[in-house]
């Protein structure tokens, strides 16, 4: 109590001392030797505080605290000494003017080694401000506040100094005993104003898995289509509906899939406030559903599905109990589907406490962009990109987001007047670079995300002339979330987010350990990373065999094992391919049963019918676009298939006139089986009563296919040697095999039979690249 006592009437003091020191001289007739005990009197006060502070000195701030205190301390000795010893007044009025230079000290020094003085008075008011994702945003604010308190110390230390030695005691008792403290008190009613005006911008975060009924107002815009929308007691009502009716059945798994965004988020809050586990999944085709459905599955829905539950019929039923509220977001269990390499679709298992660290942590780093923003998509919830950004951070945040995507670049013209977020892929923004001839008159430019596959940076800069913003890449996957962002403008490096903790895994392949990641080791990627001294990295390809097409992921082994499922394929393998646009393309082994199957049926036939089978199970946009019907797939001497070379059989343009069965390939030679049709245009002219492939056609394949397959130069010098000694009949497969000898720039080549019998032979000498005239 004594101390407290204490600690009030030196403060009192010190506040008016100089009031006190002017009515001593007016008014109470003493001298400066007498009123310059009242300085020493504080002095020792500071003296006693210096002495019975027990801070951790091994903090920077305390250090700094104490080293104001005990310069303030001496400089208040040195002018009560010289003011007591020469009867003077000029010394006792320098006190304001170091109580202002001491607290510059103070305050600048935190703005040095941070957090800053006011950052820190405001974790001492709230006490969850160092862990909310807005303390980026909240610290940047205290920043500007500790300097500018520097700058009016510096003002006032000035003015406090001038008042020294210019003007009348009177003067200097009434600026620095009245004006000075009123100036404080405008200072901290300005701050006030301006700290309310920059808490209205701060991002209304709450965890999903803590909102309840009053977690915003009842008519705020939750999701919006067109002219319609729902409102935050709209949202309420319908998870309660959806809730009532979950809770009335036997606790089991729910299948989710839901078009619209809205319905979705409904019927994922109802399963996991009323502790049912989600299965998330964006692929809807029957096959796949009745796969992964157990008999005790749910499998809720917004389209007609045999024996599954319409949304819409639940939230038109009349319900006036409200059933909303916190989860425990570490055992709320969710599964979402993606391709594993097997061949199997992978099942990836996550705790909703995944989603919200992840959540935390965008909100922390993209947060303060987002705020007063609708939230469109081009992309589909159901996988965790989509989720995260079209309907769980928008949930979490306070943001409307709209119900259905959009589909065409043409649509961006109907959000010029908006302030959108638009979550959208590579896909998209590519053909939006394609089919916008001008750019959107936006009036405020919108904030692009991309994710699904690397942007590439002549897309990223086009899509920025059309837009006004460089699109944000994110990076990551299913099974690890976010891991890193970037924007191409600054180059290829990808920055990871605070939480995620890079280092290099087996066979280099990249290592994410995080906080929404819940196994100890972290996860290893598929892909090859170089890692640099600060964290960020570059990617370098994929090790594994799971692809990106149109920015879906899909996995080559599941693709060929639906085929191998019609019970008609020996082998298969899916490779990817570049043209326009990526693709797949499937190289195919008939067994028996097919080969009886699909005698004498057009090859366009053949391929709609493993297509039908396909899209039973995948989406069309990652069935292969091109088919190879061979007799066996391409092999080295080891018996190992090799993608490239499958690759390039379908580099060779498809054509009528011939086909390839088989291929064998090594470095400098391949042999090709090859069967010229009947119907083939290489035998117009060409003794019309007595087909023979003709001795031009056949060197000109072998031109073309050691071009394609060996990058012979396709420039042929001469003609070396020719041997013609069989006829090539309409139907019959040849084996071609060729060699090139790079160094002399000449190939060989031999038709034969399948019995081994020459058919022709020869050696054709090449157009050496080096020997080209200019500008060839």
């Amino acid at each position: 109590m004594k101390s407290i006592a204490g600690k009030i009437f030196f403060t009192a003091l010190s506040v008016l001392y100089p009031v006190l020191v002017f009515c001593g001289l007016e008014f109470w007739g003493l001298s400066p030797r007498r009123l310059s005990i009242l300085l020493l009197a504080l002095a020792f006060y500071q003296f006693l505080g210096f002495t019975r502070n027990k801070s951790d000195s091994s903090d920077a701030v305390s250090r700094a605290n104490k080293i104001k205190s005990v310069a303030l301390m001496g400089f208040m000795l040195i002018c009560g000494g010289i003011a007591f010893f020469a009867d003077s007044m000029l010394f006792l009025k320098f006190y304001p003017v170091l109580v202002n230079l001491s607290l510059l000290a103070f305050f600048g020094f935190t703005l040095w080694k941070k957090p800053s003085f006011a950052f820190r008075m405001a974790n001492l008011g709230d006490k969850t401000l160092k862990n909310s994702p807005s303390r980026n945003f909240v610290e940047r604010y205290c920043d500007k506040v500790t300097l500018a308190w520097c700058v009016f110390f510096v003002c006032n230390a000035c003015v406090a100094c001038a008042t020294v030695f210019v003007g009348s005691d009177r003067l200097w008792s009434l600026y620095n005993g009245l004006i000075s403290y009123i100036l404080i008190g405008v200072f901290f009613a300005v701050e006030f104003l301006i700290r309310k005006l920059m808490q209205s911008k701060l991002q209304s975060y709450i965890p999903v898995c803590e909102l309840e009924p009053n977690s915003r107002p009842e008519g705020s815009i939750v999701s919006f289509d067109g002219e319609s929308a729902k409102t935050w007691g709209d949202f309420v009502s319908d998870v309660s509906k959806v809730r009532v009716f979950l809770e009335s059945r036997e606790n089991a798994p729910w299948i989710v899939h839901c078009e619209d965004s809205y319905f979705f988020m409904v019927a994922l809050l109802a399963l996991l406030q009323s502790g049912r586990k989600a299965l998330v999944t964006a692929n809807r085709q029957e096959a796949f559903i009745n796969e992964i459905r157990k008999p005790e599955y749910g499998f809720i829905t917004d389209e007609p599905f045999a024996g599954a539950t319409l949304i819409q019929d639940l939230l038109k039923t009349e319900c006036n109990e409200i059933r909303f509220g916190k989860f425990d977001k570490g055992k709320a269990e969710m599964v979402m589907y993606t391709s594993g390499t097997t061949g199997e679709p992978k099942a990836v298992f996550k705790l909703f406490l995944q989603f919200e660290n992840e959540l935390f942590e965008l909100v922390k780093v993209f947060g303060d962009e987002w705020i007063s923003r609708k939230v469109y998509s081009t992309v589909n919830h159901h996988h965790i990109y989509g989720l995260l950004f079209t309907v769980l951070l928008p949930t979490a945040t306070g943001l409307p987001y709209r119900r259905h995507r959009i589909d065409y670049p043409s649509e961006l013209a109907s959000l010029v007047n908006e302030k959108a977020v638009i979550a959208s892929s590579p896909a998209y923004l590519k053909r939006l670079a394609a089919d916008a001839d001008k750019p959107f008159d936006f009036k405020c430019s919108p904030i692009i995300y991309s994710s699904g596959g690397p942007l590439p940076e002549e897309v990223a800069r086009k899509a920025c002339e059309l837009t006004g913003f460089w699109t944000m890449e994110i990076y990551g996957s299913t099974e690890t979330g976010g891991i890193a962002y970037r924007q191409s403008k600054n180059g290829p490096i990808w920055k990871p987010f605070e939480v995620c903790k890079m280092s290099l895994g087996e066979n280099d392949c990249l290592n994410i350990k995080s906080s929404y990641i819940l196994e100890p080791e972290g996860f290893t990627t598929g892909d090859l990373v170089e890692i640099y001294d600060d964290g960020r990295f570059l990617l370098k390809g994929r090790a594994d065999s799971i692809v990106k097409i149109e920015e879906k992921r899909i996995s080559l082994p599941e693709v060929e094992m639906r085929l191998k499922q019609t019970g008609l394929v020996q082998d298969v393998r899916v490779v990817p391919m570049v043209g326009k646009r990526q693709y797949l393309a499937a190289a195919i082994v008939l067994n028996a049963e097919a080969r009886e199957k699909f005698a004498n049926t057009p090859k366009l036939e053949i391929n709609n019918f493993f297509k039908s089978h396909l899209l039973k199970f995948i989406e069309n946009t990652v069935s292969p676009k091109k088919w190879r019907y061979l007799e066996e797939l391409p092999q080295n001497t080891e018996g190992k298939i090799k993608m490239r070379d499958i690759q390039a059989l379908f580099e060779i343009l498809e054509s009528p006139n011939f086909r390839i069965l088989k291929m064998h390939r090594e470095t400098g030679t391949f042999t090709v089986k090859l069967v010229f049709p009947a119907t083939s245009d290489f035998y117009d002219g060409h003794f019309p009563t007595f087909k023979l492939l003709p001795a031009v056609v056949q060197v000109d394949m072998v031109v073309n296919l050691a071009h394609a397959l060996l990058e012979v130069p396709k420039e042929l010098q001469k003609i070396q040697r020719t041997k013609f000694a069989s006829p090539i009949f309409p139907d019959v497969p040849v084996n071609l095999t060729v060699s090139y000898n790079e160094e002399k720039c000449k190939v060989t080549f031999a038709y034969t039979n399948d019995e081994g019998k020459s058919l022709s032979s020869g050696t054709l000498t090449m157009q050496s690249s080096l020997s080209l005239p200019k500008g060839t």
